[in-house]
């Protein structure tokens, strides 16, 4: 008996070594456990596979649908100066008292500590008294900041013709543009609200 066990060890050590290769080549290292790999294209001397390139929860981006955030469209149009009684009324009459509320409103949207003579109204009604030709410059200054604020539509050229040609109906379209953006951006926004003070234990 051990003669032959002898036999069998010495004829698998002399075993051919071709006839070795083809039994791996046949699938037999599966019997050892070790999975194999699936195979992989071939695309110019590289492995490609898609499934590693795009990974499993790859999504293509959709195509045709970039938007462009371009300028918006005034709400309030310059020949509604009569959509507000009262900002109609104080254009007309005291332009410089509404170019100061504007003018603060742009700055304070809670318009907390607004006062009608502040600085806004008494350097626009110090420049219509001394220099009447040149007081449309303050409401062009104005006009572009509101536009670049809410990103309106309209040209520095523009501005200037409408703040010399009727002042006054300008001023009142700013005004109304201003106060009701303002009062969106404070809905959506849930409005001003105070930080609240350090508090102390007892």
């Amino acid at each position: 008996m051990s003669y032959q066990l002898h036999e069998q060890h010495h004829q698998g050590a002399h075993q051919d070594p071709e006839a070795v290769y083809s039994q791996q080549a046949n699938g037999n290292t599966q019997s050892h456990g070790y999975p194999q790999e699936p195979q992989q294209l071939h695309h110019g001397g590289y492995n490609h596979n898609p499934d590693q390139s795009k990974g499993m929860g790859y999504v293509p981006p959709p195509q045709g649908h970039h938007q462009h955030h371009g300028p918006q469209k005034w709400e309030h149009g310059l020949c509604g100066c009569f959509d507000e009684c009262g900002v109609c009324c104080t254009g007309w009459w005291c332009p410089c008292i509404l170019f100061g509320r504007t003018r603060y409103r742009l700055h304070n949207p809670t318009m907390g500590g607004y006062s009608c003579c502040n600085g806004g109204c008494m350097g626009y009604a110090a420049l219509c008294t001394c220099l009447p030709p040149f007081n449309f410059i303050l409401g062009l200054m104005q006009r572009s900041e509101i536009r670049r604020k809410y990103n309106l539509e309209g040209s520095g050229c523009g501005d200037c013709c409408k703040t010399f040609c009727c002042g006054c109906c300008a001023l009142i379209q700013d005004e109304n543009e201003v106060v009701s953006r303002t009062k969106r951006a404070q809905t959506m926004g849930g409005g001003y609200q105070a930080p609240n003070g350090m508090h102390y234990g007892p």
